[in-house]
């Protein structure tokens, strides 16, 4: 932090209550752990000091990775921590998750995700994409250096790639004639079902992205749904459907609803104004999409 030219730097306090007859030995267990974890935890990462303390002493995580993500929080900017939770940690991910709502309590520039140790390990070694790109010693703000994490391997790696981008040409080519489909009805055989086929082009865009880029297959239809979980791996995708005005919100529950309504309320309509900013918005997400993964296996 800058004040009047000086360079200043902040400082934090973690406070820590335990019972009035706690041992005095247990006291300092408690404090030396604190100060232990404090002095891992990187500088660039100082305003998350008093969360990762907290974190840490309550949860006791083998490794927490953090993602910074730019852009603003409506948008996709925000800060994701992984929680990696040892194979040791009898305790079930359940009773683990209340802490993370004390923790960031919902602010929306700060997520964290519990994954196990064993699932890591096991994603480092065979390649997986998420845990390849993210679970480096770059992004790790904190280590109980317990276990050495395997790198993945050149091989692995170009396996990988290629199993990138043939899963995610699978599900993009659908996504693809969905919206050539809406078009051509649209230009010559105006109909209902334009708005079905143009959610189905969008979900299957965002499908096509998690599989491919996050190892994960959220099956549903709902779009800001599959719009949370894409925000981890490729959150500028939310820059296009943005759902953060009126307008942009009215946009997206008019995607949203065609779902159900273009196949079976046969009052259904979008107007054709309305049907022309969708278009735009499918074609750009689909461009984004593929740029992306382009990106990232080359």
């Amino acid at each position: 932090m800058n004040i009047s030219g000086h360079n200043h730097r902040i400082e934090y306090t973690t406070n820590v209550f335990l019972n009035a007859g706690a041992d005095t030995a247990e006291v300092r267990d408690w404090k030396e752990k604190l100060i232990s974890i404090a002095e891992q935890i990187p500088v660039q990462t100082d305003t998350l000091k008093p969360l990762i303390q907290f974190l840490v002493a309550t949860i006791s995580p083998a490794k927490i990775y953090m993602l910074r993500h730019n852009g603003t929080a409506a948008t996709g900017g925000f800060i994701d921590l992984l929680i990696v939770i040892s194979g040791k940690n009898n305790v079930p991910f359940t009773e683990i998750e209340p802490i993370l709502e004390i923790a960031y309590l919902k602010d929306q520039r700060v997520s964290c995700s519990l994954h196990s140790e064993g699932n890591i390990i096991e994603g480092l070694r065979n390649g997986h994409i998420f845990y390849s790109l993210n679970c480096i010693p770059e992004n790790l703000v904190y280590d109980d250096k317990t276990t050495v994490y395997p790198s993945t391997t050149p091989d692995a790696m170009r396996e990988m790639i290629q199993r990138v981008r043939e899963q995610f040409m699978f599900n993009f080519k659908k996504a693809v004639a969905f919206n050539e489909s809406a078009a051509f009805l649209h230009e010559n055989n105006p109909s209902h079902i334009i708005g079905f086929l143009l959610h189905q082009a969008v979900e299957l865009t965002y499908r096509g992205i998690l599989q491919s880029l996050n190892g994960y297959d959220k099956r549903t239809h709902e779009i800001r749904s599959l719009k949370k979980h894409v925000r981890r791996c490729t959150p500028q995708l939310n820059n296009i459907f943005t759902d953060d005005t009126d307008e942009e919100k009215r946009l997206l529950d008019i995607l949203e609803n065609a779902y159900l309504k273009a196949r079976y309320d046969n009052q259904y309509n979008i107007p054709d104004d309305d049907l022309s900013k969708l278009f735009d918005k499918v074609i750009r997400l689909q461009e984004a999409a593929k740029k992306i993964v382009e990106e990232k296996t080359s």
